[in-house]
């Protein structure tokens, strides 16, 4: 819903609309502890948006953000309830650094916690999270409650989430296969895709077929031997 209003009351100017669950925002805040990096709100909640716009007439800009803020707290209209609970603005480029260090320090700040499993998948809006609430429930069933922690991070514009899950212990081989194929099967059950921003690599040409028909994957490869008949170009990617 907030994503929904935002792209309705800010239109041209919206530039950036990201998320992160608790999870994901603990991990930045034990990391940098005694750094000044800090919660920007007074009390915790399951869910941050962080929302970026980038115009050319600033008092124009300033009026349609308030606008967003004024629905987005209070609600659009009569009997709407509001979409979030709480919200800060930055009033300055050093303010807005500090709050976009938060999200950009998700992937770094779970990998120095431990070993981490990294998965970046589209879905469609309505079920992104529902894949990292799986995943948990997958873990604690599977006795790794508390040496496993999951988190989920990401892009709402390009329904793109990022699923980390750290090994508080080190690499774990079956933690790694507890997570796979299972993530992927998952994320094709939903109508999703298992490859979006990072593209398909060397971890998933196995599970490609997940997301492409049979025929888009030999018309895949029938390309690749007419334009790379020696395979020299970007070599065990993509497809195997």
């Amino acid at each position: 819903r907030t994503f929904a209003l935002a792209r309705r009351k800010l239109g041209e100017i919206l530039s950036a609309v990201e998320f992160a669950d608790r999870h994901a925002i603990d991990f930045v805040l034990q990391r940098e502890a005694g750094t000044g990096v800090r919660d920007p709100l007074e009390a915790q909640y399951p869910f941050y948006v962080l929302i970026e716009t980038s115009g050319s007439d600033e008092d124009h800009d300033a009026e349609k953000l308030h606008r967003f803020l004024e629905a987005a707290m209070e609600g659009e209209g009569e009997g709407e309830t509001p979409v979030v609970e709480d919200g800060v603005v930055a009033q300055d480029s050093v303010q807005a650094k500090a709050i976009w260090r938060l999200r950009e320090g998700i992937s770094d700040a779970m990998t120095t916690a431990g070993y981490v499993y990294k998965y970046d998948v589209s879905l469609p809006l309505p079920r992104m999270y529902e894949l990292v609430e799986a995943t948990r429930v997958r873990l604690e069933a599977e006795g790794y409650g508390g040496t496993a922690k999951a988190a989920g991070y990401g892009h709402l514009g390009d329904a793109n989430l990022h699923l980390n899950v750290t090994s508080l212990v080190g690499r774990d081989d079956k933690l790694l296969d507890l997570l796979e194929p299972w993530v992927f099967e998952w994320v094709a059950a939903a109508k999703g895709s298992i490859s979006a921003e990072h593209g398909v690599g060397q971890c998933k040409p196995e599970y490609l077929h997940l997301s492409k028909a049979d025929s888009a994957v030999t018309l895949m490869k029938q390309l690749k031997v007419l334009l790379d008949p020696k395979g020299i170009l970007n070599p065990y990617k993509v497809l195997v």
